[in-house]
């Protein structure tokens, strides 16, 4: 979504841009050198926001990029996968994980399908 309306923003400042261009020339071709000069100036100004615009939404870009990457869970190496992989096979419940073994017969566990 905003991918599109900074793509139709951009569209704009060109359209408009272009226009005042065409509204400069005529004022010129019409020897009103006085607002020849403004149209020529703001179709200036509008091309400089189209450059102005492409570069703070590749600055949004690479922004989204960090953040997205700064979020994201680091992904467990092989070694440490097994430390939770033996760790996790001692427990048959959450009772068991909760008293941490205290009183706890694992052949007449009552919820031995209720694992983590």
């Amino acid at each position: 979504m905003t991918r599109r309306f900074t793509h139709a923003l951009a569209a704009l400042y060109a359209l408009i841009a272009c226009v005042l261009l065409r509204c400069a020339v005529v004022s010129y071709q019409h020897e009103a050198l006085h607002y020849a000069a403004f149209f020529a100036a703001a179709a200036v100004a509008f091309a400089t926001a189209i450059a102005h615009h492409s570069y703070l939404r590749d600055e949004l870009r690479f922004a989204h990029a960090q953040l997205d990457a700064a979020t994201r869970p680091r992904a467990a190496t092989p070694v440490e996968d097994g430390v939770q992989a033996v760790f996790a096979a001692g427990w048959c419940c959450d009772g068991w994980a909760a008293t941490a073994g205290a009183e706890h017969d694992p052949e007449h566990c009552t919820r031995k399908d209720q694992t983590l």
